[in-house]
């Protein structure tokens, strides 16, 4: 039988040379985890890329002190307790949004639902150019500014001002959508983004 290229029980660096190992290795097993608290192929296998894709960016610096099994399972644990949380502070938002916008207006002319706020959105986020784009995925999944600029590689200056301007564009085009609740919704792109 021929040794693996690493043994479980023994701390690692991730390598060029040993990435493809330790992918095979555990990929399936992350998967598996991540299906069980999502309930989604798509965003299981999604989340486990993440795992991986940070691990091959971040190979020079990785610090690991536990095996590789306790560390991917422990990256894998944060990106699941940072996809719940942005989706329980999406939730909240975009539930204080319809609830505000009902209560300022009483009847609202057209039903805004949170489906058309959210469509909205997501139709000016698609517009965006990718870097502004990607760096409104992080934030939303409540990176910080600092995280944001180390993983896309960017001045924290660069993400600051695409964010701002990503704000702008989306106040500017949601206006015209929604020009009697733009407070509200500004108030929550604010929450949200900010």
């Amino acid at each position: 039988m021929v040794n693996p290229p690493f043994q479980e029980d023994k701390k690692l660096q991730i390598s060029e040379e040993n990435y493809t190992s330790i992918f095979n290795a555990h990929w399936k097993k992350l998967y598996i985890i991540a299906y069980r608290r999502l309930q989604d192929v798509a965003l299981a296998k999604d989340m486990v890329q993440e795992v991986f894709v940070y691990c091959w960016q971040q190979r020079a610096t990785i610090q690991i002190n536990t095996s590789i099994d306790t560390y991917l399972r422990t990256a894998l644990q944060y990106q699941l307790i940072a996809h719940f949380r942005k989706m329980d502070i999406q939730d909240r938002a975009f539930s204080y949004l319809y609830q505000r916008m009902v209560e300022v207006h009483g009847q609202m002319p057209d039903l805004l639902t949170q489906h058309d706020l959210q469509a909205a959105l997501n139709r000016e986020l698609h517009q965006m150019p990718d870097t502004m784009r990607e760096i409104f995925k992080l934030r939303i999944q409540d990176y910080s500014v600092d995280e944001i600029a180390n993983s896309l590689n960017l001045a924290e200056k660069t993400v600051r001002n695409n964010i701002s301007k990503g704000l702008h564009q989306l106040r500017k085009a949601l206006a015209k959508d929604f020009p009697e609740d733009l407070s509200a919704i500004c108030l929550v792109l604010y929450i949200l983004l900010t």
